[in-house]
């Protein structure tokens, strides 16, 4: 039986121990540009509030010098048991004005040959920062997924489906996941061309930037949590064969403060 550590202990360690061994490892600090899954941007405060933060806001195409366009054929993950369907996520927006660090995600969908995807539909779904899931899975108001919340239950924040245009590009506009015990902080999708379901996995973000976060805004620093799991030691990533590099998104604080995440998914 793995321990379970309070929140504030495990990121205290992921800090000191992990979180310094990939800033020596990628030689640089959370204020320069890393490889893939490393955070660039500048050192200011992280932003709170939610998702007005990025209304109107062009942080432009993470895309434009094929950053994180890797031809490498993205793994299969499972779908997890928290995946619910409504006609109401087609949307940019998925927080529904819930507070949290407002984090823009950009993917790029494309085929085995490093073509974009046009059309194809890319469904995301994550827990909120104190680690549910919203939605009546199945109907049944799943406790493992909702904890037993009516109010999480009744609602679709952080549940979301777009389509990509010509350029094979989706964007969201969310809050950075928390993190549930048993798992590391992550965030399904489903790539589905026409009626078919393409690939599901999962994509997972850095321990230094996840301890900065968990840490330092007041939204996660206020949620209490035990069972705080590393990516290298994540179940999903292991059981699909994935690299925790390749599992990563990777990130750029931007000069108010919010997140911008992007990754290419190849083999949607």
């Amino acid at each position: 039986m793995s321990t379970r550590l309070s929140r504030r202990a495990a990121l205290r360690w992921v800090s000191a121990g992990l979180g310094a061994v990939a800033l020596s490892r990628c030689g640089v600090g959370t204020d320069s540009t890393l490889s893939d899954g490393g955070v660039e941007g500048s050192s200011t405060s992280w932003a709170s509030g939610g998702t007005a933060v990025l209304s109107g806001k062009d942080y432009g195409n993470p895309f434009a010098s094929g950053a994180g366009a890797t031809c490498t054929v993205y793994k299969s993950a499972t779908l997890g048991p928290c995946h619910a369907t409504s006609s109401l996520l087609t949307r940019k927006d998925i927080a529904e004005g819930v507070s949290g660090l407002p984090t823009r995600l950009e993917f790029l969908l494309l085929d085995s040959s490093c073509n974009p995807i046009p059309n194809a539909t890319l469904e995301i779904w994550h827990c909120s920062t104190a680690g549910v899931y919203s939605g009546d899975i199945d109907g049944t108001n799943d406790a493992m997924c909702t904890g037993g919340n009516a109010a999480a239950a009744a609602a679709l924040w952080y549940r979301g489906i777009q389509t990509a245009g010509s350029d094979g590009r989706v964007t969201f506009d969310t809050n950075f996941p928390g993190w549930y015990g048993s798992r590391a902080t992550h965030i399904h999708f489903q790539v589905s061309r026409g009626s078919t379901k393409s690939l599901v996995s999962q994509v997972f973000f850095d321990e230094t930037l996840k301890s900065d976060i968990y840490n330092s805004q007041p939204t996660y620093v206020a949620t209490s949590k035990s069972g705080y799991v590393l990516n290298a030691n994540d179940k999903v990533i292991q059981e699909a064969g994935l690299t925790v590099n390749e599992a990563l998104m990777q990130t750029s604080r931007q000069s108010d403060g919010a997140l911008l995440a992007w990754k290419a998914i190849v083999g949607g």
